[in-house]
């Protein structure tokens, strides 16, 4: 039977997975256990630098039996920490206290739990109880556009529906999830209880207490948990989409939402995206629709059937084109343009705000962003894996011009911000720089060399309220 418990066992496979991850908070533990890790360090580098030096080996074995022991009672010491979490997620009392914030105008909120070991463990155990009781977990991006992708090239008639679900997460009916959470005898009492207690604190925030219970609405975003219970609420919702008549593909992405009809007929006499509309709506959610600007709303139907039909779609980062009824090309969205160009002018923006205080190390630190943007990076921690512009937008077409578009930006925001006679040189050195070079040689930026050692440039507080443990974090700090 799954072992659902929030236990020191349990907690010590959480720790394991997460510090492959990199994932790991000195604030969590104990001072002796760090105290402890720093000294294991040590005797490492010790032990390296003696095997070079060909020291005998009685005196490498006095060593790496020192770092035995020491290796043993860190484990006791991690264990005596992690029982410590165990007893105090175990008590009646414990439940996640949340805090909200907007992250920029016209934002979703986004809510918090507290940054403690204790609330940390048990969010992680908690969905692992969540994710292995019901099989619940997010589609595949890269999967799902690939399909996409394959399906529109065959350029047989269809009918195409995008959609997204309106203010998604904050529309999830409590009353229907909790029924599916309560129904399923596996998931633990505990796990349970957590769930009602983290739902009841977002009740109390969001001013739902004083309501009935049958109308209450709403999971937190930005909540751990959170894209599991929207996934599990989801479920039945996919199902009963997925056995409607003709279709021939569905794709969904937490909220955003793609599917492809294949009638039998090229006479189509019934509205498919009301038959979405109908499902979504029966089980308390809405589509995204814009009525005054139909052109410009994000639910539209696209008929694919004789029509000549010429639209452009944008699904998880990329621009399908459609010309005459007929698939055309991949771009990168308008979106994922944006982004680039924002993060390219927040880097800009950034060095000019840092430069009067230590010119060359802001000089360092933008040179080293827009190369990370502008190539491709192999992630040793804190995630594995290849991303990059390449890596990240593999599905462009090689002949897309949407790269030339990403290098024009990137000359005009440098000529743009960059005016002074002084910055010529930089200015020369930025420009170097490629998006379509770095997609088509597949360029890498090597993140993880020692050599690199990208600076943190902000200021005294910020680096002791947060600090940035690695290049990466480094790099990308002020595009969050």
């Amino acid at each position: 039977m799954l072992d659902q418990s929030f236990s020191c066992d349990n907690f010590k496979i959480i720790y394991d997975l997460e510090n492959r991850k990199g994932n790991f908070d000195l604030d969590f533990y104990s001072k002796p256990y760090i105290d402890i890790i720093d000294k294991i360090r040590d005797l490492r580098r010790e032990i390296k630098l003696e095997k070079a030096r060909n020291i005998s080996d009685d005196f490498l074995l006095i060593l790496l039996n020192q770092k035995e022991k020491l290796e043993i009672e860190k484990e006791n010491l991690l264990e005596n920490d992690l029982t410590k979490f165990s007893h105090e997620i175990n008590k009646d009392s414990f439940s996640f206290k949340l805090k909200s914030f907007i992250p920029a105008p016209r934002e979703k909120t986004i809510y918090t739990t507290d940054k403690d070991a204790v609330s940390y463990f048990a969010m992680k155990q908690l969905q692992h109880n969540i994710y292995r009781t019901f099989k619940v977990k997010q589609s595949d991006r890269y999967k799902l556009v690939k399909q996409l992708k394959l399906l529109l090239e065959d350029n047989f008639p269809k009918i195409i529906i995008r959609t997204d679900i309106k203010s998604f997460y904050e529309s999830v009916p409590q009353y229907e999830l909790l029924k599916l959470i309560e129904n399923n005898t596996l998931l633990s009492p505990k796990s349970k209880s957590l769930i009602k207690n983290l739902l009841y604190n977002f009740n109390k925030l969001t001013n739902q207490l004083q309501i009935d219970k049958s109308i209450r609405k709403g999971i937190p975003r930005g909540a751990g948990v959170s894209p599991y219970l929207a996934e599990l609420y989801m479920r039945n919702i996919d199902n009963e989409i997925k056995n409607l008549d003709e279709i021939s593909f569905y794709g969904r992405y937490v909220d955003d939402i793609i599917i492809i009809f294949t009638p039998k007929s090229n006479i189509v006499t019934s509205s498919y995206l009301n038959e979405i509309k109908s499902i979504i709506n029966n089980r308390g959610l809405q589509l995204s629709e814009d009525l005054i600007r139909p052109n410009r709303s994000k639910t539209f139907e696209l008929n694919l059937i004789n029509q000549n039909t010429n639209k452009e779609i944008n699904f998880l980062g990329y621009k399908f084109v459609i010309n005459r009824d007929l698939f055309s090309k991949v771009k990168l969205s308008d979106n994922k343009k944006k982004k680039y160009e924002s993060r390219i002018e927040k880097s800009i923006l950034d060095y000019l705000k840092e430069e009067k205080y230590d010119q060359k190390t802001a000089r360092k630190l933008l040179v080293h962003r827009i190369s990370y943007l502008t190539k491709n990076t192999k992630l040793h921690q804190p995630k594995r894996g290849m991303i990059g512009i390449y890596y990240s937008n593999s599905l462009l077409d090689k002949d897309s011009t949407c790269l030339d578009d990403l290098d024009n930006s990137l000359h005009l925001i440098i000529d743009r911000l960059l005016i002074n006679v002084r910055h010529n040189n930089l200015k020369l050195k930025l420009k170097k720089y490629s998006f379509k070079k770095g997609f088509e040689e597949k360029l890498f930026f090597n993140i993880n060399s020692k050599k690199k050692d990208i600076p943190d440039i902000r200021s005294a507080k910020y680096k002791q309220d947060k600090p940035l443990m690695n290049n990466f974090e480094r790099i990308v700090s002020i595009w969050k």
